[in-house]
């Protein structure tokens, strides 16, 4: 509305100015040069006009022709610019088809047509890494540190180089000096924590677990879960060292950081058993059996106990207590009742262990129940028969090479791995059934029941096996 209301307005002025000029021609008279003009005043002022239109579009044309070998310049450094961008594109496309030849030939033409030579030494550096002439790469990245802009992909190459080569010493400080310039970068983080872990500075790497939390880099769980290993690692340096207080305090630590762990539980109950201390490891395992039972843990807990067979029973059961469902509070539960020989509660226990997941040790565990019960030798020889087939008992086992370490430790004595012993069974590759365990010959000869072994042990007695087979559940004569 404004704007048409501007316009009627401007229309009108405009109107009214030429109708004045109509109504009042006038006459102008110039003499320049001994020559006169005449004319009326609106015909000069529309001669003035069109010389401010001439001149202005002179002037365009003078723009456009000052500022024209900027242009051309900048059309062509734009051609430019663009080929060198496809060979680079080019160039890491072979190089991911493994055509080292065509990535070199693309390379010199981004050398070419690019300005900046970090591309170029990049390109350069990942076809020699490929083709393996590891020398001539690491000149390229080399050469990329004297430049701020590209010094972290110069560290970077050379750390994977290093990496590539087993030098771990190199490596350590490549990852450092890379870790300095780009403190959030995933890659490096990882690489130097497990480089630090490696070379045993757990100070360092539990530092750096700060910068791995503000990267977001580990989910919480998993930064608390590394955060007790790491301290959990100082704490066995004290133990080799003799610093036995040093360590608890570690231990305890660790164990305030990560509950649910049960390496550290289990060092440290050891520990309080070794100063003597039952009453503290007992402690420790009560708090660690409420958030993860564990077979280790309950072989520490019955030697920890003091008293007749009667007395472990019960404090078995105030151990399990919030955790009476669990397979390994029923097997603790069963075991100390065998030792009082408290039969029935052993029995129902290992029943139900055995419901749940049917394991090598509940089957040992029952045969020495039915010899010691009921004097068995046959059933005990056929349950025990029963646990070579059943599934492997858990025990303390690396889950990266799945060696059985038989104690746990931070670091795998085996595959040098960091925090991957767990208590765990290991895997089966196979799982017959019982009927189908022996050859042919075998069904032939006992009618699908499995072979004998030649002798088995039941409660610390070896029993031959011709007289279990014999006796037929009779009891053993004397």
């Amino acid at each position: 509305m404004i704007r048409l209301v501007i316009f009627v307005l401007i229309t009108a002025a405009l109107v009214t100015g030429a109708v004045w000029f109509a109504n009042n021609p006038g006459t102008m008279t110039v003499i320049w040069l001994g020559y006169r003009f005449d004319g009326s005043i609106g015909m000069v002022l529309l001669a003035v006009l069109a010389l401010v239109f001439v001149l202005v579009v002179l002037w365009r044309i003078w723009f456009v022709i000052s500022r024209s070998p900027g242009w051309v310049g900048r059309m062509l450094g734009s051609r430019r610019r663009k080929k060198g961008q496809q060979a680079l594109t080019m160039g890491l496309l072979e190089l991911a088809s493994g055509d080292v030849r065509q990535a070199l030939k693309h390379t010199r033409a981004v050398d070419k047509y690019l300005e900046d030579d970090t591309l170029t030494r990049l390109l350069t550096a990942q076809a020699a890494e490929l083709e393996g002439n590891n020398d001539a790469a690491r000149r390229q990245f080399e050469e990329m540190l004297k430049s701020p802009d590209s010094a972290f992909f110069g560290l970077r190459g050379l750390l994977q180089l290093s990496l590539k080569a087993n030098d771990r010493k190199a490596a350590l400080d490549y990852a450092e000096r890379a870790h300095r310039l780009r403190p959030r970068n995933p890659s490096v983080l990882v690489t130097y924590f497990d480089l630090l872990l490696g070379a045993k500075q757990w100070d360092r790497a539990l530092t750096l677990l700060v910068d791995a939390q503000k990267a977001d880099i580990f989910k919480e769980n998993e930064l608390s879960r590394r955060r007790a290993l790491l301290i959990t690692a100082k704490a066995e340096d004290a133990i080799r060292d003799g610093e036995n207080s040093e360590a608890v305090k570690l231990l305890r630590k660790a164990l305030n950081a990560h509950p649910d762990f049960s390496g550290a539980a289990i060092l440290l109950t050891e520990l309080y058993v070794k100063v003597g201390q039952p009453g503290k490891a007992r402690e420790i395992v009560t708090q660690s059996w409420q958030i993860n039972p564990n077979g280790a843990l309950g072989q520490l807990y019955l030697q920890s106990l003091e008293g007749d067979a009667l007395a472990k029973v019960k404090a078995v059961e105030k151990l399990i207590a919030g955790k009476t469902d669990h397979p390994e509070s029923q097997l603790l539960l069963a075991e100390a009742a065998l030792k009082a020989q408290l039969w029935g509660m052993a029995r129902s226990n290992l029943q139900k262990a055995i419901g749940q997941n049917a394991q090598a040790r509940h089957y040992r565990l029952l045969a020495d129940l039915e010899f010691a019960e009921k004097q068995d030798p046959a059933k005990a020889r056929e349950l025990l028969v029963k646990a070579s087939h059943a599934n492997p008992d858990p025990d303390w086992r690396c889950g990266a090479c799945g060696a059985e370490t038989g104690k746990w430790s931070v670091i795998c004595p085996s595959c040098h791995s960091f925090g991957a012993i767990d208590w765990r069974a290991p895997l089966r590759l196979h799982n017959h059934p019982h009927s189908n365990h022996n050859s042919d010959h075998g069904k032939a000869n006992t009618k699908g029941k499995p072979e004998a072994p030649l002798a088995v042990s039941v409660a610390g007695t070896v029993i031959d096996g011709d007289e279990a087979i014999t006796s037929s559940g009779a009891k053993p004569q004397s």
